[in-house]
């Protein structure tokens, strides 16, 4: 039984290697979220300068890129060494995506600067970096093997994605108001970007717990100006210009305070991780009592033992090895059960972003959509079956599936 004790421990030994894993992660994940937070404030102030031909934010422009550039150094330190290990190829490629699209970032300011890239297309560059900075946490928490560490994951990654929503709901904003009307184009944007970032705060909401909640609550609801200026974004072509710097203002600062937020749910990520370390070392090497070293096996209709007990044992094994190492066996199964049963819940949730991620991938290939424009056609067409949005997004995939050419013999 010295070699059932040896894989017991090995077994916990990998848990809490795991969950080291998610610590070093959740230092990136910290790192991606201050830099991630950089990029939207340089996005936004670079969104004004473009729109008032660089007469407004070059001084908040400049000063933006320096923060984003020393962001950029801190992820470069929470990376994790460039080595193969198994499991890390997705992960891996994805770093890779993102190192190269912050490689680009100096190419772009330049084009800005030479009036090479309009209003519209520089906020797209911007959208497609953070993007691929975004797609690291979701693979982290789609990756998480702990309950509790990734349920923190989920909801931080979801609130991130609302945040980041919202920053594109104030370049959109901000580009209205500066040209004093909206386009048809602007409004439905303007329009999805509000629905989409309710998604993902229900998402967030779902998962989070009671102390991130109650701090959400405060900031849930946009104030009445705010809500006020959304109302003529999204229903009347002409906007005062000088509604401009106050929309900006307004939506800044709410973007900053869920940043508070943020650091909270980033902390409360990392405090999960050492606490789930913590609770594994003080459970890899339980005791076992010396009395119980010595065991027989027990096989039903065996009359071996006649002075003890040979009734059936509903495992087939005699009741003392029960109660020694086959009792820690058990808890570490009933454990791990319980582990798999929480995830397999919380992928659900998961997949489902997944699938409509890829929805909105073939739409925007197919029908030169922008994402929001594919997020606004699925959110548009469930509305209109009176279905929900995945199982939308599930009949576009079978149908991008049918009308693949078949495969070459």
């Amino acid at each position: 039984m010295t070699d059932a004790l040896a894989y017991l421990q090995a077994s916990r030994d990998s848990d809490i290697a795991s969950l080291q894993r998610l610590l070093h992660t959740g230092q990136l994940i910290a790192a991606l979220s201050e830099l991630i937070h950089q990029l939207q404030r340089e996005r936004g102030a670079s969104n004004i300068w473009i729109c008032s031909q660089g007469r407004l934010f070059a001084r908040e422009r400049l000063a933006r890129e320096q923060d984003v550039s020393a962001a950029t150094q801190r992820v470069a330190q929470a990376l994790p060494p460039a080595v193969a290990h198994p499991g890390d190829s997705r992960f891996c490629n994805l770093i890779a995506a993102a190192l190269q699209a912050l490689a680009a970032l100096p190419a772009l300011r330049a084009q800005m600067l030479a009036g090479e890239r309009d209003q519209a297309q520089a906020m797209q560059a911007f959208n497609a970096v953070i993007r691929t900075l975004l797609n690291l946490v979701f693979e982290a928490a789609d990756t998480a093997s702990h309950p509790d560490i990734s349920r923190a994951l989920i909801a931080l990654f979801s609130f991130m994605q609302g945040k980041e929503l919202a920053g594109q709901e104030r370049a959109t904003g901000s580009a209205g108001f500066a040209a004093g009307r909206f386009s048809d184009a602007q409004r439905q944007r303007m329009v999805a970007l509000i629905a989409a970032q309710e998604q993902s705060f229900a998402t967030f909401s779902q998962f989070a717990d009671a102390e991130a909640l109650a701090r959400w609550r405060p900031l849930a609801s946009a104030s009445r100006e705010v809500e006020r200026l959304r109302r003529i974004a999204c229903t009347f072509d002409q906007a005062e210009e000088s509604g401009t710097l106050r929309w900006f203002s307004l939506l800044s600062a709410r973007i900053d305070q869920m940043k508070s937020l943020e650091d909270h749910l980033t902390a409360t990520l990392m405090a999960r991780c050492r606490q789930a370390i913590e609770t594994a070392h003080s459970e890899a090497s339980p005791p076992v009592p010396a009395a119980d070293n010595s065991f027989s096996l027990y096989v039903g209709g065996a009359d071996w033992l006649p002075q003890a007990e040979t009734r059936l044992h509903s495992d087939g094994l005699a009741p003392q090895l029960g109660r020694s190492v086959l009792s820690l066996v058990r808890e570490q199964a009933q454990r791990l059960q319980r582990q798999a049963d929480e995830l397999a819940t919380m992928r659900a949730t998961l997949d489902e972003r997944r699938i409509i991620d890829q929805a909105k991938a073939w739409l925007m290939q197919q029908h030169r959509y922008s994402e929001q424009d594919a997020w606004q056609a699925l959110r548009k067409s469930a509305m209109n079956q009176n279905k929900r949005v995945i199982d939308i997004a599930q009949a576009v995939l079978a149908v991008a599936a049918m009308a693949q050419p078949p495969a070459s013999p």
